[in-house]
């Protein structure tokens, strides 16, 4: 139930812009230096948006080969046009 719920939460995040937009937003002010701390941050956030899942979770489901697209990362950050950072999602640029 919790890897459909990671899925679910990427999948939000590469469809709609103002949701990715949120959360780039909050790693960004958060500026974590560790992967552990993004991946608790990223939790907390998607626990708001009613995906529940651990960080644990969260890291294992990124680990197990999941890539996105060059054009679903664009899309993920195209909330963010103009900003200087784009948004990292747990391993990926």
């Amino acid at each position: 139930m919790s890897r459909e719920m990671v899925r679910k939460f990427y999948e939000v995040l590469k469809s709609d812009a103002v949701t990715a937009g949120e959360f780039r937003d909050q790693l960004e002010s958060a500026a974590p230096e560790r992967m552990e701390i993004a991946a608790a941050l990223a939790v907390k956030f998607a626990a708001g948006k009613g995906y529940v899942f651990t960080a644990e979770e969260l890291l294992a489901f990124d680990g197990e080969a999941f890539e996105l697209s060059r054009e679903e990362l664009e899309k993920i950050n195209a909330a963010g046009a103009g900003k200087e950072k784009p948004v990292f999602l747990f391993g990926l640029p």
